[in-house]
């Protein structure tokens, strides 16, 4: 064991939004690393590709030293361990993702042989609305997302729906 404190923050991303920044903002300031790493959830559609969403995750972590923006289809536990990480750091909203995300600490815990531990960030109050699927929402229907995304996950996105049509 290095002493380092280590966590991952395990996200869809699908895009990067400014409440997803802030988690992690908050989480390099307690950690020496920060793994900030796109996962595939089955449970959710996605409109980016793993691809699209890793570079959209950099960019926005890109002035954050101690962070590494990272893409992984392993399970989050297994990903922790061969990252040498003792910590999961999860976002919450509210009670609908509190009880979601406690309920994943149990398996997560399981898995681990009980080695990582998952700590909860309420949401600041500007982000309680904010989610992927409302900013995807705007994005569907041509409508702003400068002030829900990071400035380059913006421009992303918009040269992005350029492509599409």
């Amino acid at each position: 064991m290095t002493g380092e404190r280590i966590c991952v923050i395990p996200g869809s991303f699908d895009p990067v939004t400014n409440g997803h920044v802030d988690i992690i903002r908050r989480a390099a300031e307690l950690f020496d690393k920060v793994y900030a790493a796109v996962f595939d959830n089955s449970a959710k559609q996605t409109m980016f590709s793993p691809e699209e969403r890793l570079e959209m995750l950099r960019l926005a972590c890109a002035d954050l030293d101690n962070v590494t923006a990272d893409a992984t289809s392993e399970l989050i536990a297994d990903y922790a361990g061969r990252k040498r990480a003792g910590f999961l750091v999860k976002g919450v909203r509210g009670m609908t993702d509190y009880e979601y995300e406690h309920n994943l600490f149990f398996a997560n815990r399981e898995i681990s042989k009980n080695k990582i531990e998952t700590i909860f960030f309420p949401s600041k109050t500007e982000y309680m609305y904010l989610s992927s699927a409302f900013v995807r929402e705007m994005i569907k229907y041509k409508r702003d997302i400068s002030t829900y995304v990071p400035l380059k996950t913006a421009e992303f996105v918009e040269k992005w729906v350029e492509k599409q049509v």
